[in-house]
């Protein structure tokens, strides 16, 4: 059985939990008190040193990080190599967004998510965060203009990483109804078959 250590409101959590859902892979949801500093004692910081959730188990195997969990989950998986190709070229696509979801996307509408739920811990002002919504999500609704999905012509662990932090941004106070790009991406993820909500709830029918 597959174990996901984190909280309900992790969006990194958030990330694992839907493909692991889209791959119809039942799992066990592990919540950590994160108020109460789980994540940064034992035994937690045995499977993340960092203390940073979430932390993942398959069974003898432990991952953490939500990219290296969405790595592993779609290499042994998914048998039809669709999530995260294993050509260069498609898998070097894959990689790029990856990485604008853990630095442009993590320093916007991630950090905006975040500064709801630990207001102490950001000390950016919602005005410079909002200013770096903007940035990442004007480059990516042009991006999206001439394409349906980030780095391939059919979705991948890219945008199941870049979805979770923009897919909630509505509910942290920023409209992404502005990018018109970004909302059709946002609604043909949403009705991908085995996609859930950050709550753990079906979108798609």
């Amino acid at each position: 059985m597959i174990r996901v250590h984190a909280t309900m409101g992790s969006v990194n959590g958030y990330k694992v939990r839907i493909l692991l859902s889209m791959l119809a892979l039942p799992f066990e949801m592990v919540d950590i008190d994160m108020r109460g500093g789980e994540h940064k004692r034992e035994p937690f910081l045995s499977m993340n040193p960092f203390g940073q959730m979430p932390a993942m188990q398959d069974g003898d195997f432990t991952i953490a990080d939500s990219h290296a969990c969405l790595v592993y989950v779609a290499r042994k998986y998914d048998k039809s190599n669709r999530w995260l190709p294993v050509d260069a070229e498609g898998e070097a696509k894959v990689a790029e967004w990856m990485s604008k979801s853990a630095n442009e996307v993590h320093q916007g509408p991630w950090m905006k998510r975040a500064k709801i739920r630990r207001p102490e811990a950001i000390t950016l002002s919602d005005a410079e965060i909002d200013a770096r919504c903007d940035h990442v999500l004007r480059i990516m609704d042009k991006h999206l203009a001439s394409r349906a999905w980030l780095a391939l012509g059919h979705p991948t662990i890219a945008d199941v990483s870049c979805f979770g932090p923009i897919s909630i941004l509505k509910i942290s106070n920023y409209d992404t109804d502005k990018w018109p790009n970004i909302t059709r991406w946002l609604t043909d993820f949403r009705k991908l078959p085995g996609v859930i909500d950050i709550d753990g709830k079906p979108l798609s029918s």
